[in-house]
């Protein structure tokens, strides 16, 4: 990545004693590459079936609907966030763009929101892929396996596919990727062969079933199928023809995850009946896409995709752990973490000392879950990518409220008015969303009044301390600040402490 800001980090580490690059390695990513990276995160096959039944329990048929409402959100998030894109050349990700419109102090916030949701995501997933990993390896070895061993062993394989280059990554992730939307593909056209359960038809669609009771909070669960988008802009310094390359992965990868969750779902309703759907989500939980597979397809079906949601959730972490680590890079980067963070490695390219921190967090939050004898999968995964979502939510909507601000003082950029337009209808759909999932969180959280409570607390205490810290620290310390999402290739950015 060019600049003069990059220029003074490359090869030279925290100690400034050369020990390490600090340039990503630029041209590494296509366009498919980027959506790869950004599909993953939301493992579409773990995300439709953990949270499929539920919103099909909730919201009934018209379920498929709320995911016509959430790709449009994202699709108009799109539209405003690469409407700014050529404007931000920092690798900073969403936090470069909240402060080049709201200011260094709110981007230090949303900076701060950012490392932190990703961590949290990082080591949930890894609860979810334990759950669903141990009984295969107990039959393996004939024996009974702690889940933290598991949960230890997939950290260790991310992080070495990490390190190996952002490239090898991308090819790992586009493999899986194609493999579980491959097996879903076949269940849904085995159903539309069959004719599903009484015909096909498109009744979940209409509007009684769009505004039926639940709806608006089966609308809330769609956001968590999305899950990633908000990385698109962490590649950019690796990408080939950067602003091109951003603008065609993020319409792709939101594209087809809206045009993929949509038909899925449609498919899944068919194969029940638009009327016993719902009945049939509550009685098969969790295993309605299996029942669904194991009726129209057969028992491989089924079982394929239960080992095709183990590699969905790995790369899903892999996914996770690539776009914590080039938060961290680029915070050290930005001299707000310590400069040793954002050391590269020489051939890869890859920012393995960002990654060998994420994984020692990955590492203690598997020990901390296990000494406190947390449930993998209930507590460890659900509450923490609980958090992970309400704060990457937030901080979309930080993103939007920047776009506005950021194109009006800007009277010369192309296609600003449809940029503010998309902006001002993104922060409303993300605003409907954000509430709803606040307001009923224990269908996110599959947890009791009691547990919500706390962890709504804990969130809110994070927010709270976050801004007051980093308006502290703006009041007393600015320069501390002055390098947050600064663009590279801004000659007047100051020489690293």
């Amino acid at each position: 990545m060019a600049g003069v800001a990059v220029e003074r980090d490359s090869g030279t580490g925290s100690d400034g004693k050369g020990s390490g690059t600090t340039t990503l390695k630029s041209g590494a990513l296509g366009t498919f590459s980027v959506a790869f990276l950004i599909v993953s995160a939301a493992a579409p096959l773990g995300y439709l079936a953990g949270y499929g039944p539920l919103a099909l329990l909730i919201g009934g048929p018209g379920a498929a609907a709320s995911f016509v409402l959430g790709g449009l959100a994202l699709a108009a998030f799109l539209g405003a966030f690469t409407t700014m894109t050529p404007y931000v050349k920092s690798s900073g990700a969403f936090y470069a763009y909240v402060r080049a419109g709201l200011g260094r102090a709110v981007g230090t916030v949303a900076a701060v929101f950012a490392v932190v949701a990703y961590n949290l995501a990082l080591v949930g997933a890894l609860g979810a892929i334990a759950t669903y990993l141990v009984p295969h390896v107990d039959d393996l070895v004939s024996g009974a396996v702690p889940w933290p061993v598991v949960a230890v062993a997939a950290t260790l394989t991310v992080f070495a596919i990490a390190a190996a280059g952002i490239d090898l990554g991308a090819r790992f992730l586009g493999v899986l990727l194609i493999a579980e939307t491959a097996i879903i593909l076949v269940v849904v056209v085995a159903v539309l062969l069959d004719g599903g359960a009484h015909g096909l038809s498109l009744d979940a669609f209409g509007l009684d079933r769009a505004t039926a009771p639940g709806m608006g909070a089966a609308l809330a669960l769609t956001f968590v199928g999305f899950l990633g988008i908000e990385g698109i802009a962490l590649y950019r310094s690796e990408a080939r023809d950067p602003d091109r390359t951003i603008r065609r992965a993020g319409a792709l990868a939101v594209g087809s995850m809206a045009v993929f969750y949509i038909l899925v779902t449609w498919a899944v309703v068919q194969a029940f009946g638009t009327d016993e759907v719902q009945g049939a989500a509550e009685q098969h939980g969790a295993d309605l896409f299996f029942v669904a597979a194991d009726q129209y397809v057969g028992g491989w079906a089924a079982t394929t995709m239960q080992w095709l949601i183990i590699t969905s959730l790995l790369a899903a972490q892999l996914a996770f752990h690539n776009a914590g680590n080039r938060y961290l890079h680029a915070l050290s980067r930005d001299g707000v973490l310590p400069r040793r963070l954002a050391v590269v490695g020489r051939r890869t390219g890859a920012p393995w000392v960002a990654g060998a921190f994420a994984t020692v967090v990955s590492l203690v939050g598997v020990a901390v879950a296990a000494l406190l004898g947390w449930d993998p999968y209930f507590e460890m995964s659900v509450w923490l990518l609980s958090l992970a979502v309400v704060l990457i939510l937030l901080l979309q909507v930080l993103t939007c409220v920047a776009v506005v601000v950021f194109l009006g003082r800007r009277s010369d950029v192309p296609g600003r008015v449809r940029g503010i337009v998309c902006a001002v209808v993104a922060i409303g759909l993300l605003a409907v969303a954000g509430y709803e999932l606040l307001t009923q969180f224990e269908l996110l959280s599959a947890s009791g009044p009691e547990q919500n409570a706390t962890i709504l607390t804990v969130l809110a205490g994070f927010v709270v301390v976050t801004v007051v810290g980093v308006a502290a620290v703006a009041r007393f310390r600015p320069d501390a600040l002055r390098r947050v999402g600064q663009d590279p290739d801004d000659t007047a950015a100051p020489d690293a402490a």
